[in-house]
Parts: structure tokens; C-alpha cells; sequence
């Protein structure tokens, strides 16, 4: 079988059907879907339910609500597919998108990943967008991450590619519990341990932009503190590369991100300022761009939130 896919659903009940229908449309039939739903509280089970009849279709019932990563790794522990597609519940795939997506793996050898552009939606506007900002051709999994990550600009969400099921299995790799923003800390961890990474500029996943989706939600305080942990796991990863010059761009990252926490979680405010390590970017910042704003972040927090979300506008 060429692809699992898998759809982890909770309470999407206005998304769902059409998300289920572009992959049991698909014009390639040589697929497996995995539904797992994470004890919705809408009627989204009831929807997923309508499609427990179709013989490629696994619906799983989980008896408790454990989030995103745990739902994945549900999927991942079921798959039998050659390659791994991951498809948020409130978006929705090209009907033709395996097809084109199987050429593409056996014209480029059956490469460990494929990373693809994808369409954006906000409101009745829909734009094109890359996934990254390299070239289209193959790499290495460090020379990928060594482009891309040198460009500051790194997207890691994992709806945006396939992946082997082989490479994910081998290398223990699923998604890390109880977090926010998993794709984080996932992404560049299979990126490493990959030997052929394609970049295509094939889109065909549709990203639907919408106040529900768990990482826009109110808590903003959790997703700054998630990803500061995601740093410090990042940090474990970076040390273990050999690549001296890859291990540099990646601890740069590392402090981008961190100070990316302090804006996305507002945790310059009084109550969040103690768990903030003032010195932790501007030990790791590599590129002189990045040092001044880790010198900013260091002296005054809310002079660093002011000036970076005024260059973001």
C-alpha cells in the first residue's frame, strides 16, 4: 500500500465532511484513511461514522482526550502505508493528490520525505504559498536543513509533506506529548535523519486559517511556554549534529524561537517574566540580525515585544 492517511478530528463538525470526501475521492485508490477522533464533544464522531463503511477507512474511538500528538501517534502505530500524509480535520487535499504526489515519489527514486507547497485560505482569499524557500531538487537531510534554516524563515508544519513510514518507524520518531506547536520539534528531527529530501513545488493541501484552530486559540500563555520547552529539546538535538556549521544555523534557530515565545505567549508580563531565561538567545544566536535582537531581548522584554511585533505589521 503507498499512503496512510491520517486525519486526527475534534470537534470539527463544520469542516469535517469535506475534508473525509477529498480523500475517499481521491483518483489513486491505493490508500489506507485512519479517523481518530479524540473524544469530540460536537458531532464530528457522528460524521466520521458515516464513513466507517468504506473498506478504506479505520475509524478509531479514543476513550480519552490526549491532543494532537497523541493522535497522530495513533495513526502511526496503525499505518501499513509506504508514506505518511497528515491531514488536519478543518482542511482538505486536491482530489488528484495522491496520484500526482505517487508520481512524484517514483520519479524522484522513492525519496525518505517530499515537501510540497500548499494553498492558503483566510476569509474568501486564497494564495499560493511555499513551504520553504529552497530550490526545487533533492538533498540530503542536513544540507536541507542547513538552506533552509540559514533562510530564518522555517515553516515545520507536518501537514505540508510524505514521509516513509519505514524512516519514522526505524527512528522512533513520533510526536512529543502534552505540547503545542509538536511540528516544532518534530520536523527537524526526521529532516536529520533523512537521506533524500525532494522539494517540490506541486500544492495540494488546502490550509483553512481560522479562529478555532488550537495553535490561535486564547491560551497564549501555553503556547509561549510550549515552545520554550521545544527549545530545550531542540537543544539536545542540535548537540548531537557534527556538522559544525549546521550546528550553529540550528542553535540560531533555537534562539529565534525562544524569543518567538516571549511574543506569541506576551510572557514579557509580570506573572510570565520568572520563567524567562533572559541570557538563553543570546547564546545561541549566529547570524548578527539575530545577536542584536538577543541583546534587545536580554535588556528589556518589552522593548524586544514592542520593536518585533512592529516589524511583523
Amino acid at each position: 500500500m503507498r499512503f496512510s492517511v491520517i486525519i486526527p478530528i475534534y470537534n470539527v463538525e463544520n469542516y469535517l465532511h469535506k475534508c473525509i470526501e477529498s480523500v475517499v475521492n481521491q483518483t489513486l485508490k491505493d490508500y489506507e484513511l485512519f479517523l481518530i477522533d479524540d473524544c469530540s464533544s460536537d458531532n464530528s464522531l457522528k460524521i466520521a461514522e458515516e464513513y466507517e463503511n468504506n473498506e478504506a477507512v479505520t475509524l478509531i474511538r479514543k476513550e480519552k482526550n490526549s491532543g494532537l500528538s497523541d493522535t497522530r501517534n495513533y495513526g502511526l502505530r496503525k499505518a501499513n502505508g509506504d508514506y505518511i500524509l497528515f491531514l488536519d480535520s478543518d482542511d482538505y487535499i486536491e482530489f488528484d493528490a495522491l496520484e500526482k504526489i505517487d508520481r512524484l515519489i517514483s520519479s524522484n527514486k522513492y525519496p525518505d520525505i517530499i515537501y510540497f507547497d500548499y494553498f492558503m485560505h483566510v476569509d474568501t482569499t486564497v494564495s499560493k504559498k511555499r513551504s520553504n524557500h529552497c530550490a526545487v531538487t533533492m538533498f540530503t537531510g542536513t544540507a536541507f536543513l542547513k538552506e533552509e534554516l540559514s533562510k530564518r524563515k522555517y515553516n515545520p508544519a507536518a501537514c505540508f509533506g510524505v514521509y516513509r513510514r519505514d524512516l519514522i518507524m526505524k527512528k522512533n520518531l513520533f510526536f512529543k506529548l502534552g505540547i503545542l506547536h509538536e511540528d516544532e520539534l518534530w520536523a527537524p528531527q526526521i529532516a536529520l535523519t533523512a537521506e533524500k529530501v525532494y522539494i517540490s513545488d506541486y500544492a495540494y493541501y488546502h490550509y483553512i486559517r481560522h479562529s478555532g484552530s488550537i495553535t490561535m486559540k486564547s491560551n497564549q500563555k501555553k503556547n509561549g511556554i510550549d515552545i520554550m520547552k521545544i527549545c530545550k529539546d531542540l537543544d539536545k538535538v542540535s548537540k548531537k549534529v557534527t556538522d559544525n556549521e549546521l550546528k550553529n544555523i540550528m542553535d540560531n534557530h533555537i534562539a529565534m524561537l525562544y524569543m518567538k515565545a516571549l511574543t506569541i505567549g506576551k510572557l514579557f508580563e509580570t506573572d510570565s517574566s520568572n520563567i524567562v531565561d533572559r541570557t538563553y538567545p543570546l547564546k545561541r544566536a549566529y547570524f548578527l540580525k539575530d545577536k542584536i535582537k538577543a541583546v534587545i531581548f536580554a535588556t528589556n522584554f518589552k522593548l524586544y515585544y514592542f520593536l518585533n511585533t512592529i516589524g511583523e505589521k
